[in-house]
């Protein structure tokens, strides 16, 4: 994962060039290797043009900006940008805002909502390690490709593991119902021995199902108030600790690595403790649902609905018109649930290991 460059002179005079331009604070916000817009000042004076990059960002420094725009690279003056923003993955086939996206683009969009605590890359693959919290912060994103010959990039990926004394775990995806023989590293992966779920059943298949911010019910006057903190609260993380368990350290680095993130909470109105709660990330353009939970005493409340309804309303609210979330396959009763408030399978994925023994 590429970062900011640490700040430092600007030449080799010892003093470093202003960065108190309107360019360089409109460019400040902009996240490294998101796809990005920058409208750009050609020349000087009234006269003087402008034209607009769009790709990755790739890099920035107190003067530049560098932008992979596919056909070229470019290099930025940020005293001369004129306007610049974050901006959701390219469309790549009809439908709705949450139908357009390719499900290589949302795989990566996703990494970015829960962020590993180690991660390092391979060409295209994201390598993650969170000392074990979460398949999803704990393998390999295979996506695109790896910059290498398959054969390599699995014993660099397995050697990547091993160096961190974790099982090499990689997520395969692909369409609804994909033969995972069928993906030429599941077939390699197999033949290494490695098993579909690695022997758990949740980890089969998982299904990335997706919906618009607008088709989910609104909150109403009876619905319980909810509460969303843009910081994790001790409170909300032993809440959380009740349906999965909590690495110290790691858990915290995950739920707080976004680039945006809210946690959502419902409390009970005696005993003022978290009854419900979920995780919201924030992209351009889009947002996620994790974590989503309900007290088992407290179930068939219609307190899920509420987060999500409060998680939608938020989205609206600052154009986000697609949301995703991910469910195992074989939870049928989660299932249901998200396709009664609007939302419908997008691909699904599966993790190959090799089984524990």
């Amino acid at each position: 994962m590429t970062g900011d460059p640490t700040d430092g002179p600007a030449d080799e005079t010892g003093f470093a060039s202003s960065t108190d331009t309107p360019g360089h604070r409109l460019s400040a916000g902009l996240t490294i290797g998101s796809r990005v817009v920058v409208r750009y000042r050609l020349g000087e004076g009234a006269e003087a043009g402008a034209t607009d990059f769009l790709g990755e960002l790739i890099a920035r420094n107190n003067d530049f900006l560098v932008v992979d725009t596919k056909t070229e690279r470019v290099k930025l003056i940020r005293a001369d940008v004129i306007a610049a923003k974050d901006v959701p993955p390219p469309a790549s086939r009809p439908g709705h805002a949450h139908e357009r996206i390719s499900a290589d683009d949302l795989e990566k969009l996703m990494a970015k909502g829960w962020q590993a605590l180690d991660r390092g890359g391979l060409g295209d693959w994201v390598l993650r390690a969170s000392e074990g919290f979460t398949g999803r912060a704990n393998s390999a994103l295979v996506v695109g490709d790896p910059s290498l010959p398959l054969d390599r990039a699995l014993d660099f990926v397995e050697k990547w593991y091993s160096d961190r004394g974790r099982p090499a775990v990689f997520q395969v995806h692909g369409e609804r119902g994909f033969a995972v023989e069928d993906v030429p590293v599941a077939a390699a992966l197999l033949e290494r021995g490695y098993a579909v779920g690695g022997g758990r059943d949740d980890w089969q298949r998982v299904l990335i199902m997706t919906g618009l911010s607008a088709a989910v019910p609104p909150l109403t006057e009876e619905s319980v108030p909810v509460t969303a903190d843009s910081e994790l609260k001790m409170d909300w993380l032993m809440a959380y600790g009740e349906q999965r368990t909590i690495v110290p350290g790691a858990t915290e680095a995950v739920l707080t690595g976004s680039d945006g993130q809210l946690f959502l909470s419902v409390r009970d109105p005696e005993s003022n403790r978290i009854i419900a709660l979920a995780r919201m990330a924030i992209h351009p353009g889009w947002a996620g649902i994790f974590g989503l939970w309900v007290h088992p005493e407290h179930r068939r409340e219609g307190l899920g609905t509420t987060l999500v309804s409060a998680v939608a309303m938020v989205a609206r609210e600052n154009t986000m018109p697609a949301i995703y979330l991910q469910v195992s396959a074989d939870n049928a009763d989660g299932v249901a649930f998200w396709e009664d408030l609007g939302f419908s399978v997008h691909h699904e994925y599966t993790y190959l290991t090799r089984p524990s023994a």
